[in-house]
Formats: structure tokens, sequence, C-alpha cells
């Protein structure tokens, strides 16, 4: 399973960007990568009001704010150093904290980008409380929301699929930050289509119990299928389950209490609003365990690479 390139942790210093930071560590030491990438992001609103306090320059006052910054992160990076044995380097940026990230992130072909689901201080729910939302629609590369103490590696993970191509690279993403023995669940959810209509049209409780079973059928040896082409060798287990796609995956995480909910952008209309609606950004603060979001531009860029790659590999000489 190809692991993440690189890694990269947005950080305000609040108690949840912590919880990212020792997360991401982690992984780096888990996956073998020697670096990790700390950025922070601050508005020029601070510039600005550190230079009329100062009356200096622009200049002078960035330099004052970088200076800050890099004391006070000093100490987190000798922490991850000496905790978890990696390298890190440290980013200190100005501006739009997504417009920033999105930079970064494509200037170093980053493969994971890990953030806190919100922070706890009172500029630093506005630079990682809304972050999820915006990098959704436009990052290259999958996010993983944290919301829990990295105290050990992931045990359990819930993948939402609904077999897409897509959905297949979201579940290989997700396979990548497990460890041997970690528990690995696929979850689908289906419905009856036009089931609502069928209803009002008085179609008997008999013959809309059929449409489920077929319908139930098909899932299993789809899920079959999908199993067999992620081609790994942890031990899978899947579940299907009749329902809305969003309820039966926040019920299923709620009672599963699985460590890490991985979720993308799916094929289907339901998945689609629930995943990049406001219902999924509602779930970044409802849901208790971490969540890897794999937005649809990270699954197509490396689809399309990898269909790249194996066109190249056919027309090389042997």
């Amino acid at each position: 399973m190809k692991k993440p390139d690189s890694i990269m942790v947005a950080t305000d210093m609040s108690e949840c960007a912590t919880m990212a930071e020792n997360r991401a560590a982690m992984l780096c030491a888990q996956l073998g990568k020697n670096r990790l990438d700390i950025v922070n992001v601050q508005d020029l609103s601070a510039v600005e009001l550190l230079k009329r306090a100062l009356k200096s320059p622009a200049e002078i006052a960035e330099k004052a704010v970088r200076q800050g910054l890099s004391d006070e992160l000093s100490a987190v990076i000798r922490r991850l150093e000496k905790d978890y044995g990696i390298q890190c380097e440290l980013l200190i940026r100005f501006g739009k904290a997504a417009t920033e990230i999105m930079h970064e992130i494509t200037e170093r072909q980053t493969g994971l980008l890990v953030m806190g689901a919100h922070g706890n201080s009172p500029h630093s729910h506005a630079f990682l409380g809304n972050l999820p939302g915006k990098l959704l629609q436009i990052s290259p590369s999958p996010l993983l929301i944290v919301r829990t103490e990295a105290k050990q590696a992931y045990r359990k993970i819930l993948i939402a699929v609904d077999f897409s191509e897509i959905s297949l690279y979201q579940a290989r993403q997700a396979l990548a930050l497990a460890r041997p023995d970690t528990e690995i669940v696929l979850l689908h959810a289906y419905e009856v289509p036009n089931e609502g209509m069928m209803r009002y049209a008085n179609i008997s409780q008999g013959l809309l119990h059929e449409f489920r079973s077929d319908i139930r059928l098909k899932a299993g040896a789809e899920m079959q299928a999908f199993i067999a082409a992620l081609k790994t060798p942890h031990h899978v287990t899947s579940v299907i389950q009749l329902g809305v796609p969003h309820t039966v995956i926040r019920e299923h995480a709620a009672s599963k209490k699985p460590d890490l909910l991985v979720m993308g952008k799916q094929g289907r209309s339901r998945f689609e609003e629930f995943l990049l609606g406001s219902t999924s950004r509602n779930t970044l603060y409802e849901t208790d365990c971490d969540i890897l979001i794999v937005p649809p531009t990270a699954a197509v860029r490396q689809i399309q690479e990898t269909g790249k790659d194996r066109k190249m590999e056919d027309v090389s000489p042997s």
C-alpha cells in the first residue's frame, strides 16, 4: 500500500492543534518519514495591529511576529523530535490560512495534511475551525482531522464506501495509515430508489421488501469485489445497512467507536450532499473520532497519475 510521501500539520498552538501535532508526528514515525512540516499561518491583521502599536514599518512588525512565533514553536519542535525521533521544519506564513496552506502543500507535494478540528484560543477557531470545509473542495491532498489524543496507532478504522473507483482510492489511503493489527471495517449504506414515491403509490410491503433484498444482494456482491480489489493483507470486515448514508455513518461511528472514520466525495448524490455539504461540516464537530477526508481533487489526481504510470509501463521496452 502506497504511503503518504510527506506529512504536514497545521497548527495555531491551541490544545486541539497539539493533538494534531502529536498524531502527525506519530504517523511520521510509524510510516518511516523523517521530516514533518509544521505550518502556522498568521492573518495580516495581526501584523497591522503590531505595526500601529510599534509605529514601525510592516516589515519590522512582521519580523517581530515571526520571531515570537518561532521562539514559541521551537519548544514544540524540540518535544516532537525527542518523543518521536523525527525532524521538523517550521513554516511561518502570513495571509489567508486556506490559501497559504494550499500553496505549501502544492509546492511540497504533501501527501497528507493533518489539522485539529478546531482551536481553543480566541483567534484559533477562525484559523482551524473553518479550514476543513474550505479545503475539502480544493485540497490536492487527503486531510486528517484530529479530535482525540494520539495515545497509540489507529486500532480500528471505519471506511464509508460506495464501490466507485474514487471510493477504492480513499480506502487505500486509509489502509496506508493502518498497522498490521488494525481492524478495518467497510460500511456501505443503501436505499431503495424512489421508495417514497412507491409508498405514495401504495406499493405493498412485500414488494418493497423484495426491492430491498435485491439491492442488498447486489451490494453484497459489489462489496466482495471491492474487498478483492483492495488487495490488502489486513483482515477486513464489512457492514451493509439500509438507510440514509449520513445517518447510517454517524450511528455506526457512535456505536462501534472507531479510532478513525474515513470519508470522501462519493459517486452518488446523497453521499455528495453529506460529504461536501453542511452536514459534513457539522460531522467534523459531532463525531468523537478522528476523520480522514479524501477530497475529490486528491482522488482524481492520484487515479489519473496511476493511469499514466501504468501506460508508461506498458510502452516501456522490456
